[in-house]
C-alpha cells in the first residue's frame, strides 16, 4: 500500500510537471476566421456578407478580403469579431470572397468561400411620374420622376406631345434614376408622353400637362415711372414720378447771369468734333469765355462748333478770335429813323442787320451770318433748290453751315443742332441730323444765340400766343416773280402772315422768361409752307451799342462778297484797300493795330499778310478741294 501511495504521488508530480510545462508552452494564437459560404444573391440585390472572426486582441489584427482576386471595399469588423460587407450584385456569376487576418505577432488565418449571384427576372424598367402638371400660359411645366431598373446605364429616355408636331425629344437620366424637363406650352391642356428603353425593355407613361390663363398682375406699367413693376400687366394707377427739377426763371431786365449760364464750351467743356471735309480726325474744340461788368456782357469765342460739321467748298473751318459785347439790360429801339437801305420792311423803324457776315453769336461761340452768301443771292434758298445759283458755287452742310475765307464757319440758318448730340448707345451719327423733325421734342426749343442788341435767339418751336407750342413761322415771302436769286431784296414782309414780326421776333414767354421778353426765332418756313427768311433775324429790335458790329470790317468779304470773278468793292474800298482805321488780317486770326508813323517795315508786313491772305481765299473759293473720302462736287 505505501509502495502503491508513494508511485501516485510520484505520477501525481509528473502529471503536475507536465501540465506546468504545457502551460507554459501556450502563447500568441494565430486568428481564426470561420462563416458559412455558397449563398445566393439576386442580380440588383443586396448581398451581405458575415463572417466570425476571433484572436487573443481582436482590436488589433489586419483584416484583407479580395472578391475575385481584387481588393474589396466597404468590409468592416467590430469589436466583437463580426466581419461585415456587401457583395458586389452588378453581374450575375458565382463570386470567390478571399479574407486573410492577420494578428499582431504576424500570425495569420485565412478563409476562402464562394457567393452566387443570380440573374435579375426579366422584368422591364418602371417610370415613376407625378401629375397632372400645370402653369401659367407663357411659363413652364415642371415635369420629374424617376426611373428605376437595375441597371440604369443601358437606359435612354424620350418625350413627346401626343399629336403634337415636334416628335420625340431626348431627355437625360441621373445616375439614381431621377429626370427633369421644364415644357412651355399655351393655353389649353395637352398629354405628354415618357418612353424609356432599357436593353431590350421598354416602358410609356402619359402624363397631362395644362397652361392656365395667366393671372392679372396690378401694378404700375408706366416705365418712366420710380416704381414700374415690369412683371404688372394690369396698370393700378399707383405710379409715382419724381418731380421734375423746376425751369429756372430768370431776370428780363438782366441777362448777365442767363447768358454765363446759357453759353456752351465754357471752363474747357467742349468736346473734341471732326470736320468731314478733311481726310482725318480734326477733334476741334469750342472755346467760350463769359465776363460780366456792371453793364454788359463780354464774351471772347474760337468760332469752332460743339459738333460735328462740313466746311463745303472753304475747307476748312480754323480757330478764330471773337470778342463780342452786348448790354446785360437790352433796351427797345423806339428811335426810328434808322437807314433802311439794306431792310426796307423795317420802314426805317429798326436798325437793319447785314445782309452778308455776322449778325448774331450761337451759343457754341460760331458767328451767325445773314442770309446772302457771296453772290448775293439767298444761300438757304439756292440750298434747298429754289433756284440756280449760276454766279459762284454755294453749298451749306450740316446745321446749314460752312466755312467762308479764313477758315471762318458760321450758320446761315438752323443753329438748333448745338443742342442736339447723338447717343452712343444708338446707331446714329451727326449725318443723321435733320432739320427741323431732329429738333421737335414736343416742347418749347432752347435758346441758341444773341443778337448785337443783348436780345435772345430761340430755336424753331415756341409758344404761339395761345398758349400751344408750334413751329413758329416767318412773315416774309417771296415778292411776285421773284425766287431769291437777289437776296434780301426778293422778299417781302406781309403782317400777320406768320408768327413773327418784321424783325423776325416777338414778345412772349420763353421756358426762361415766363413772364416775356422780346426774343427771335429759327425759322423753316413762312405761314405759308414757303422758305422761312430770313432764317435768324433781318434788323435789330433792341438798340444796338455804338460799333457793336460783330467786329466786322465795312470792307471785308474779299474773296466772298466781293473781289475777282464777284463783284466790285464797297464804296471806298479801293481794290482790295480797306477804308477802316484799322487793318484787319481776314483769315480771322488776328487783329493787328495800324503801324506807327513812318512804320515802313509794319507796312511791308501787313501788304505781305493781305495779299497771303487774298491768295489763299481766292484758291479756296474758286478751287473747291477733292478731299479723300469726300465728294468733290458740293451741291
Amino acid at each position: 500500500m505505501l509502495a502503491g501511495i508513494m508511485f501516485l504521488s510520484v505520477l501525481t508530480g509528473m502529471l503536475m510537471l507536465d501540465l506546468s510545462t504545457d502551460q507554459d508552452d501556450v502563447g500568441n494564437e494565430a486568428p481564426v476566421v470561420s462563416g458559412s459560404s455558397g449563398s445566393e444573391f439576386s442580380q440588383g440585390g443586396i448581398g451581405i456578407i458575415l463572417l466570425s472572426i476571433s484572436d487573443e486582441d481582436i482590436t488589433s489584427v489586419e483584416v484583407d478580403v479580395t472578391i475575385d482576386g481584387s481588393p474589396a471595399e466597404g468590409f468592416t469588423l467590430d469589436q466583437y469579431g463580426i466581419l461585415q460587407g456587401n457583395l458586389p450584385t452588378t453581374d450575375p456569376g458565382v463570386k470567390l470572397v478571399e479574407v486573410e487576418v492577420t494578428d499582431k505577432e504576424g500570425k495569420s488565418g485565412t478563409w476562402k468561400g464562394t457567393f452566387t449571384v443570380l440573374p435579375a427576372p426579366a422584368a422591364g424598367p418602371e417610370i415613376m411620374v407625378g401629375g397632372p402638371l400645370a402653369a401659367e400660359g407663357g411659363s413652364s411645366v415642371s415635369l420629374s420622376g424617376t426611373v428605376v431598373y437595375y441597371d440604369l446605364s443601358a437606359c435612354s429616355m424620350t418625350w413627346q406631345e401626343v399629336g403634337g408636331s415636334s416628335g420625340s425629344l431626348p431627355m437625360s437620366i441621373m445616375e439614381d434614376g431621377r429626370f427633369h424637363e421644364d415644357i412651355e406650352g399655351d393655353v389649353g391642356t395637352v398629354t405628354i408622353r415618357l418612353s424609356v428603353n432599357c436593353d431590350a425593355l421598354s416602358q410609356t407613361t402619359d402624363v397631362e400637362a395644362t397652361w392656365l390663363e395667366p393671372a392679372e398682375v396690378r401694378g404700375c406699367t408706366d416705365q418712366e415711372a420710380d416704381n414700374f413693376d415690369s412683371s404688372a400687366t394690369e396698370d393700378d394707377g399707383s405710379c409715382t414720378y419724381a418731380e421734375p427739377e423746376p425751369d429756372k426763371i430768370y431776370d428780363s431786365s438782366d441777362l448777365g447771369q442767363f447768358w454765363i449760364d446759357k453759353f456752351l464750351c465754357q471752363d474747357g467743356s467742349g468736346v473734341g468734333v471732326d470736320d468731314y471735309n478733311t481726310s482725318g480726325e480734326d477733334n476741334h474744340m469750342c472755346e467760350v469765355s463769359v465776363v460780366l461788368d456792371s453793364d454788359n456782357v463780354t464774351i471772347t469765342m474760337n468760332g469752332l462748333p460743339n459738333h460735328d460739321f462740313e466746311s463745303g467748298p472753304g475747307c476748312c473751318a480754323s480757330s478764330q478770335n471773337y470778342v463780342l459785347i452786348v448790354p446785360r439790360s437790352p433796351v427797345n429801339d423806339t428811335q426810328g429813323g434808322h437807314d433802311d437801305a439794306n431792310c426796307p420792311e423795317a420802314g426805317g423803324s429798326y436798325e437793319c442787320a447785314a445782309d452778308r457776315g455776322e449778325i448774331a453769336y450761337a451759343l457754341n461761340g460760331v458767328p451767325i451770318f445773314g442770309p446772302e452768301d457771296g453772290p448775293g443771292g439767298d444761300a438757304v434758298a439756292s440750298h434747298h433748290g429754289v433756284y440756280e445759283e449760276d454766279r459762284q458755287e454755294i453749298w451749306l452742310g450740316l446745321c446749314h453751315g460752312h466755312s467762308g475765307p479764313g477758315g471762318v464757319y458760321h450758320y446761315h440758318a438752323d443753329a438748333n443742332c448745338i443742342h442736339w448730340h447723338t447717343d452712343d448707345s444708338e446707331d446714329i451719327s451727326w449725318l443723321d441730323y435733320s432739320f427741323p423733325s431732329s429738333t421737335n421734342s414736343g416742347s418749347s426749343s432752347p435758346v441758341i444765340g444773341v443778337a448785337f442788341d443783348g436780345y435772345p435767339i430761340y430755336g424753331i418751336y415756341g409758344e404761339n400766343g395761345t398758349g400751344q407750342i408750334a413751329e413758329m413761322k416767318s412773315s416774309y415771302r417771296l415778292k411776285v416773280g421773284e425766287t431769291g436769286y437777289n437776296g434780301i431784296d426778293d422778299y417781302e414782309y406781309v403782317e400777320g402772315l406768320g408768327d413773327l414780326d418784321v424783325c423776325n421776333g416777338h414778345f412772349g414767354p420763353t421756358p426762361d422768361f415766363p413772364d416775356g421778353i422780346y426774343h427771335y426765332h429759327s425759322t423753316f418756313e413762312n405761314g405759308i409752307g414757303e422758305m422761312g427768311f430770313p432764317y435768324f433775324l433781318i434788323c435789330y429790335h433792341g438798340i444796338v451799342p455804338i460799333g457793336n458790329d460783330g467786329g466786322v470790317d465795312p470792307c471785308a468779304g474779299y474773296g466772298e462778297t466781293w473781289g475777282p470773278g464777284i463783284g466790285p468793292p464797297p464804296d471806298g474800298c479801293g481794290q482790295g484797300q480797306q477804308s477802316s482805321q484799322e487793318s484787319y488780317v481776314e483769315s480771322g486770326l488776328a487783329v493787328l493795330p495800324p503801324p506807327p508813323a513812318g512804320g515802313v517795315f509794319w507796312v511791308l508786313i501787313l501788304a505781305a499778310i493781305a495779299i497771303s491772305s487774298r491768295l489763299k481765299e481766292e484758291a479756296s473759293w474758286r478751287e473747291p478741294r477733292d478731299l479723300a473720302g469726300i465728294v468733290p462736287v458740293y451741291r
